[in-house]
Parts: structure tokens; C-alpha cells; sequence
């Protein structure tokens, strides 16, 4: 009762087919559709497995940063047991709080994205008319069985696989299958199964009706296999968090083995193991930046919230930076860079070329007249005219629509319409390929109008309509209106002959016609693309275009959107040919297109592209995407025609289907990545002013200068709100202007150390020491001499120490607005959440210093009025030092380069 696949199907007797899948003409008996129910499952496919929400809040938690903050918490724990009361089980507290917060944060973001993809899922249609038991009857979908009969009709969408028994000028749109634009004719079943008279699931009807014998359902289906391909796929780590992986990395090893260091360096000045471990917890929880995960969260929850605002849905926040770091595009031509309509091109008329856009050519035709009667008479569309609508809307075949829409625009279809009355039609089938419809005119006159296949009918042509006349048709320009027909065909557009003729009766044959024109159309490009594709190529991006469309039409598009001049166009036989090598060969030669391809080949090329080292982003809205979807970089699916499977597959979805909004999404991408590294940079620069102090303390004889609360407070009250600032600052002039960033460029790399750890962190860290000891000494104090923490002098040390700090952190904010750039100009350009940062440390430092109920908190004590000097000057010399790093980066100074 089973058949393999659907080429199992091919060459079998009708007489066969219902013998194997045990039916009759009369369909299935309800009780036999309930067995095979049970034995072959109901017909759906799972496009997206619902998740729970508590494995996917878990999951959160299992990233490497978090690990890394929940170990460092575990580890002040211990040290809070070792020493009590010394302000670690605040630190280990805060840690978890940071980890709760920013997984719940996160969760809620793709909590919201898995919602939205749960209410995509409703591509297979919900009910369906079926034969059972002799009778036609609507059941479920779900529902439906091999042997089954099934009636399709006009915009039905087939929910199984089957072989057509009947039809009735039956065209499919296959489109998000095979990714060809062109509607496909189908037949009913003759003698023996053949291809063009087989359905498949996902298919939509755009005209005609039939039967069909189901002999597939479920993930057995066209698009259950493709789904199952597209689920088997494994997906790589985004760039994002590969880099965050290896900053963790390092941080990590970086915290241990200072901490390591300093830990063996207490045992040789004579300290205990027990003092010697508490210490080195010490600097390693100093060392690990406890801001930086909530705060690259939030930045890339912000950069998701306003990428959705511009119509793109991100489902995984990483997602966001991954499309700045991409070097191709990989897009599919129906639908995403084209309209997925057809649309008049060109015609040729009075034997020359006119442009469909210019209207003045047009008018000025004197075969216009004639060539839009035809259009419009010679038409099977059905018109829905809306008085208070601006132009009809048409339902029908594509190519009908598109020369309804034109006649429309030009000239008033139902104008045109209303002067003549139908007598007779000769509907278009594959044998004849063309159709002919015959009308009486207000003068009583029968007028045939005819259109098809260029060569049938130019064929049939004796007269021209020339120059407004109609005169005999020559042998030599029968041959060269055929010339032009397959010259229009090889640059991918679909060609059209019309014709007509006055006849005595309104059955009379097609033949002795009057030649008028041939009609080219093509599904055209978007508008907006051909600007995003020169954005593209200004960033350094490479786009390539791999569709199941004809080479020639893929071509066609791809030349007029600039994408390529004169591209080589590798079809899906000779890609099937060439083994992984070959394909790296030909995408390195130079400009490639890729027509007639299959899922599994476009999954090939985009494994090819991943061997070359490049960042790849696919786009596309078929269920002949989502393989090549998964495994890309970055997939994007298309938001209003896309597919379930389509999205699923996806990273990002756009809601609009436009190529447009992918330009912006990169840029937001590129600047993300930036402001990401900027505020890094920014955090990581207070943990040398926060290690120094404990490895002074260890190594000299002198008070500790800062607190392990005073440290929380720089990491998750002052920082934070500059560093989101940070990573809110809008993209740099040149943004979309650079290449695309190396893979091997890293987020946070040696020369970001060395500019965090080597000079700017000293020079915070040097100043913080020089108020630290001037108010010690101005209070009296002496080299050697133990100071009680419960003594105002020592709070006011500590204070100043702290204050230092925040001020410098002050002018580091303002230097780490850019890059390589001097920041003098970014100081009157507005960024509101690093002024009210600004504000809050300000305000915060003021509160924990003067207000007596904080100061036991924060183990600080009121200061004179004159130290505040030393605090105001602070961020000038950290800034004034950091522009001058950047005018040696800019002098070619390269190892300076953050």
C-alpha cells in the first residue's frame, strides 16, 4: 500500500495506482480512513517543537559567562566563611542576583520570539474536501490518509502528496518548493503516472480544479522531507559567542593566575595559607567583570527591540551582532529580491522595442490600441472592481494578471471590457499553448483575439499591424520577430505573442491572424533592493543569488540589480557534478548565479562558502530554504510569505519580506559589535584600580584601599548606566563603508588588554593612590603604621580611593566613544544614557560619603571640600592621555590600537 517516493510513482498504470493503495473511485470507507490513520499517523508536520518555558529559562544558565560569575560567587562564599564579615557574601550574593536578572531578561526576549513562532503555524490548511464513502465531505486535514481522494480548487492549498486524477486547466504555484516563480500546468492521470500529473504538498492552486489521489501525507510529503532535512542540520556557534567564550576564557585564566601569583607571593613574605587564600579570592572576583553580562544582554535586547521596530524579528539576541560580522549573502530570487509577480516589461510593437515604463513611448504607439485590447479581451482573469478601491484587484493566472494590471493602468480594463460582449473561447492548454477568445463589437462586428507562445502563434500570422495599417506579414519578419522573441526568452523573461483577427463567426479557427506584439514580462525587482545591494557592496558584502528559478531569468535579476555584470550561471545538474572542491574553485573565480538548484545543493554552497572562512546569511521564504537556512550564520526568512519551516529554520524574520531591511539590520549588527568592544573596554579598565589596592596590601604596609563592597558598587551601580551608554551610541560616519571585520579579529583582543590593563587602568589606578595617600597623610598618617577601619581617617582614605575611580571612570566613558577617532567632537553630541549615568555616579558618590547611614555600609567617611580637586581633574588626565593613544594609533602607531 506504500510507494517510496514520488519517483516510484512514475510509469505505473492507473489500474496499478488504485490497486496498490487499495482504493476505488469511490474513495475510502470511513472505517478504512480510521485504520490507516492509526497506521500511518495523522498528516502534519512539526514545524516548530513548542518548548518549555522553565528548560528554556534553564538553559540560560548554561552559557559560559554566567558559569564563570556563578563559580566566582561560590568562591566568595567560601572566602565569606573563611573571613567573616569582610563584605564577600555580598559580592557572591550580587553575583547570583546578576545571573537571575540577566537569564530572566534574556528569557523574556526569546520567550516573546518563541510565542511569535508558535502563531506562524498555519501553513497546512485547517479543513479539506474529501471523497468518503462515495460522498464528498469537508474533514480535517489532519485527517487525510494515503488512498484518499482529495478536490482541489482554486486557492486551495494541497496538503498532501498525490498523483492528479482530474483537472480542469489546473496551475499550480510551486514556488516554496522548487523556488521557480513560473506557476506550473498540471494534467490529469492518463494511461500511466507521469510528472505532470503529480501534486505536491505545500503546492497552492492559482487556477483550475481537479482530484487528487493521496499517496503521501505527514513528514512522508515533499515538505515533510525537507523539514526533516532542515531539523537534521546542525547548527555552528554565532560569532558573538565564540567571542564571548574566548574573553571568558581568558578573564578566567587571567583572574587564576594573578590570583595564583599572588597567592604564592604571600606564602614568601611569611603570610598564612588560610590569609594567603582569601586574598587571592579577592583579586579573582575583582578580576571578573560582574557588569559586563547584563550589560552586553541589554545592549542586545535593545538592539533586537529596535530592529524590531524597523520590521525584523530576532529570535536569539546573539543573532543581532552575527549579521555585522557577515561577508555573503546567499538570497533566493522569488520573493525576497523580487515582488513574486509578474509585471509587464517591455513590448514590441509597430516592429520596435518600447519600454513598459514610459508612458509617452506608449502613448505615442499606434499598435498600442490593438495590443492592450488584446491584453485585456483575450484574458481569463476575474476581476473583483471596488468602486471606492484605487485600481481592480485580479485573481487568475499570474501572466493574466500581470498584462489585466497593465491594460488597467494604460488603458481601463473594465473600460475596455464594456464595449464588447464574449461569443467564444479557446481555453490555453499545454498541446495548443495558446488561447483564443472571440467578441461582438457595439457594431455588430466578431473580433478574435488570440495570445500564446510566441512561435505558435507568429506562426499563424499573414498581416502585421504596422504603423497604424495592416499589411501582409513577411517570411523575413516572421523570422525576425522570432529572433526578438528568443532574445527577450534568453534574458529570462517570459514572451508572449498577441494577435487578431475579424471573422465572420465566432467559432472560426485560429489561423490567417493579424500579428500585433509580443508582450515580455519577468517577476521584477522589489524597489527598494537595487539601493541595499549597492549599501552591500560599499560594505564589502558579496551577494549571491541561488534559486530554483531558470538560469536565464536568475540572471536577468541579478544583472539588473547590479548584483553582477556578467555572471558564469551554474545550474543544479552541473552542481551536482562538481565534487566540494570545484564548488570552492567556482565561488573563488569570480561572479556565480545558481539556477534549478535543490535544497540539499543550496546547503552544499552555503558549506562551500563556511570552508572559505566567510560569515554567511541566507535568505529566503520556502520550504526549499530552510536547510541552507539552518546552517548558515545568520539565517533570515521572510515574515509574510515565508513558510513555517522557512522560519523555523530562521534567525532572524522579517516581517515586510524586505532585502532592504536586511542593510539595516547589518548596520545595526556592525554597530552593536562596535559599542559592544567600546564598553569592554570601559569595564574592563576599573579592574586594575580594583586589583592593585589587594595586591598593595599583600606586598606593602599599608591600609586596604578599597572595600570588596566599595568594588561591587563600581561594577554594578556606576558602570552600568555609562556602559549601556556605551552600548547605545549610534553607528560611526563610516560604518557601512568598512569591510566586513576578519573572523580572526577578536572582540577582545591582546591590544584591548593592553589598553585596559597597560595604560589606561594604571593611570585610573595611579591616580586613585595619589588621593588615597594624600588625604592619609593630610590626616596624619605614617608609612607602616596600622590604621583601624572603624577610624574616620581610614573611611575618608577609602572614599577618595573610590571617588577617584568614579571620576576617571567619567572621562573613560567619554574617551571610549569611539575607537580610532578623537572623541572631542562626541562631547556635545548627546547620549542621554551616559549623561544620567554620569548623573547617577555623581549623585551616588555624594550619597554614600556625606550621608552618615551609608558611610558604615560603604566604609566611608566625610570629606573636606578641597580633596575634591583631586577628584575633578581626573577624568581630564584620562581622557587627554587616551586621545593622545589614539593620535600615535592614527600616526600608525599599530600596537596601540585597542
Amino acid at each position: 500500500m506504500e510507494f517510496e517516493s514520488r519517483t516510484d510513482l512514475l510509469g505505473i498504470s492507473r489500474e496499478a495506482l488504485f490497486r496498490t493503495l487499495q482504493v476505488s473511485d469511490a474513495g475510502l470507507s470511513s472505517v478504512e480512513a480510521k485504520t490507516r490513520l492509526q497506521r500511518f499517523g495523522k498528516n502534519q508536520i512539526e514545524f516548530h517543537r513548542a518548548r518549555s518555558p522553565w528548560l528554556m529559562l534553564l538553559e540560560e544558565f548554561k552559557e559560559l559567562f554566567p558559569l564563570l560569575l556563578m563559580a566566582a560567587a561560590l568562591l566568595a562564599f567560601f572566602a565569606n566563611h573563611l573571613s567573616p564579615n569582610e563584605g564577600y557574601e555580598l559580592i557572591g550574593a550580587a553575583l547570583l542576583v546578576v545571573v537571575v536578572l540577566n537569564a530572566v531578561v534574556s528569557f523574556v526576549q526569546n520567550y516573546k520570539v518563541e510565542q511569535l513562532m508558535l502563531s506562524f503555524l498555519d501553513y497546512i490548511p485547517k479543513e479539506v474536501a474529501l471523497l468518503r464513502d462515495g460522498d464528498k465531505v469537508l474533514l480535517d486535514a489532519k485527517e487525510v490518509v494515503p488512498g484518499d481522494i482529495l478536490y482541489i480548487q482554486e486557492g486551495d492549498k494541497i496538503p498532501a502528496d498525490g498523483v492528479i486524477i482530474e483537472a480542469a486547466q489546473l496551475l499550480l504555484d510551486e514556488s516554496i518548493l522548487t523556488g521557480e516563480s513560473e506557476p506550473v500546468s498540471r494534467g490529469g492521470l492518463g494511461e500511466i503516472v507521469e510528472e505532470n500529473s503529480l501534486a505536491r504538498s505545500g503546492a497552492t492552486v492559482l487556477k483550475g480544479n481537479g482530484r487528487v489521489l493521496v499517496t503521501h501525507t505527514g513528514r512522508s510529503t515533499s515538505l515533510g522531507s525537507i523539514s526533516e532535512l532542515s531539523q537534521s542540520v546542525e547548527r555552528d556557534l554565532t560569532p558573538m559567542q565564540l567571542e564571548l567564550q574566548n574573553f571568558v576564557r581568558k578573564i578566567t585564566y587571567l583572574a587564576l593566575g594573578i590570583g595564583l601569583l599572588f597567592f604564592l607571593i604571600g606564602f614568601a613574605i611569611g603570610n598564612t595559607f588560610w590569609t594567603n587564600l582569601i586574598f587571592a579570592i579577592g583579586i579573582i572576583v575583582a578580576n571578573v567583570p560582574e557588569g559586563l553580562l547584563p550589560t552586553v544582554t541589554l545592549a542586545l535586547t535593545q538592539a533586537s527591540v529596535r530592529m524590531g521596530k524597523n520590521n525584523a524579528v530576532i529570535k536569539h539576541i546573539l543573532s543581532v551582532e552575527t549579521l555585522g560580522s557577515t561577508t555573503v549573502i546567499c538570497t533566493d530570487k522569488t520573493g525576497t529580491l523580487t515582488r513574486n509577480s509578474l509585471h509587464v516589461e517591455k513590448l514590441y510593437l509597430d516592429m520596435q522595442e518600447v519600454d513598459a515604463e514610459h508612458l509617452d513611448e506608449i502613448g505615442r504607439n499606434a499598435a498600442v490600441r490593438p495590443a492592450m485590447e488584446i491584453m485585456t479581451l483575450c484574458n481569463d482573469v476575474i476581476s473583483t472592481n471596488n468602486q471606492h478601491a484605487a485600481n481592480n484587484h485580479f485573481h487568475g493566472d499570474p501572466t493574466e494578471i500581470a498584462m489585466a494590471q497593465f491594460s488597467d493602468h494604460y488603458g481601463g480594463f473594465e473600460q475596455t471590457r464594456a464595449r464588447f460582449e464574449l461569443q467564444h473561447s479557446r481555453p490555453f492548454d499545454a498541446e495548443s499553448r495558446y488561447m483564443s477568445m472571440t467578441y461582438r463589437t457595439q457594431g455588430g462586428t466578431c473580433y478574435l483575439t488570440a495570445k500564446g507562445a510566441s512561435d505558435v502563434i507568429i506562426e499563424r500570422c499573414t498581416h502585421i499591424h504596422h504603423e497604424g495599417l495592416v499589411r501582409p506579414l513577411h517570411e523575413a519578419e516572421q523570422q525576425f520577430l522570432n529572433e526578438q522573441a528568443h532574445y527577450y526568452a534568453a534574458q529570462g523573461l517570459r514572451v508572449l505573442a498577441l494577435a487578431y483577427r475579424v471573422v465572420a463567426q465566432a467559432d472560426a479557427e485560429v489561423e490567417d491572424l493579424v500579428f500585433v506584439g509580443l508582450v515580455a514580462m519577468v517577476d521584477p525587482p522589489r524597489p527598494e533592493v537595487p539601493a541595499a545591494v549597492a549599501a552591500c557592496k560599499s560594505a564589502g558584502i558579496r551577494i549571491i543569488v541561488m534559486s530554483g528559478d531558470k538560469g536565464e531569468t536568475v540572471s536577468y535579476i541579478a544583472r539588473k540589480l547590479g548584483i553582477v555584470t556578467a555572471p558564469k550561471v551554474i545550474e543544479g545538474e552541473q552542481l551536482q557534478a562538481m565534487d566540494s572542491e570545484e564548488l570552492v574553485e567556482e565561488l573563488r573565480s569570480g561572479e556565480v548565479v545558481f539556477a534549478r538548484i535543490a535544497p540539499e545543493q543550496k546547503l552544499a554552497i552555503v558549506e562551500a562558502l563556511k570552508e572559505m572562512d566567510e560569515v554567511v546569511a541566507v535568505t529566503g521564504d520556502g520550504v526549499n530554504d530552510a536547510p541552507s537556512l539552518k546552517r548558515a550564520d545568520i539565517g533570515i526568512a521572510m515574515g509574510k510569505r515565508g513558510t513555517d519551516v522557512a522560519k523555523e529554520a530562521s534567525d532572524i524574520i522579517l516581517l515586510d519580506d524586505n532585502f532592504a531591511t536586511i542593510i539595516k539590520a547589518i548596520e545595526e549588527g556592525r554597530t552593536v559589535y562596535d559599542n559592544i568592544k567600546k564598553f569592554i573596554t570601559y569595564i574592563l579598565t576599573s579592574n586594575i584600580p580594583e586589583i592593585l589596592p589587594f595586591i598593595a596590601y599583600v606586598l606593602l604596609p599599608i591600609p586596604l584601599p578599597i572595600t570588596v563592597v566599595q568594588i561591587l558598587a563600581i561594577d554594578l551601580i556606576t558602570d552600568i548606566l555609562p556602559a549601556i551608554g556605551l552600548g547605545n551610541e549610534p553607528p560611526e560616519a563610516d560604518i557601512m563603508r568598512r569591510p566586513p571585520r576578519r573572523r580572526d579579529e577578536r572582540l577582545v583582543s591582546f591590544r584591548t588588554f593592553v589598553r585596559s590593563y597597560a595604560i589606561i587602568g594604571p593611570v585610573e589606578a595611579a591616580l586613585s593612590f595619589v588621593s588615597f595617600f594624600t588625604v592619609l597623610y593630610a590626616g596624619g598618617w605614617e608609612w607602616g603604621q596600622d590604621l583601624e577601619t572603624s577610624l574616620p581617617l581610614y573611611g575618608q582614605a577609602t572614599a577618595a580611593f573610590l571617588a577617584t575611580i568614579i571620576f576617571s571612570q567619567i572621562g573613560n566613558v567619554m574617551a571610549c566613544r569611539t575607537n580610532r577617532m578623537s572623541a572631542w567632537p562626541y562631547l556635545t553630541r548627546l547620549n542621554y544614557w551616559i549623561l544620567i549615568g554620569i548623573g547617577v555616579e555623581l549623585v551616588f558618590i555624594i550619597t554614600i560619603i556625606y550621608t552618615p547611614g551609608l558611610q558604615h555600609v560603604f566604609s566611608t567617611s566625610a570629606l573636606a571640600p578641597s580633596v575634591w580637586v583631586l577628584f575633578i581633574i581626573a577624568p581630564f588626565i584620562l581622557f587627554t592621555i587616551e586621545e593622545m593613544r589614539k593620535w600615535l594609533v592614527r600616526k600608525g602607531v599599530g600596537w596601540l590600537e585597542a
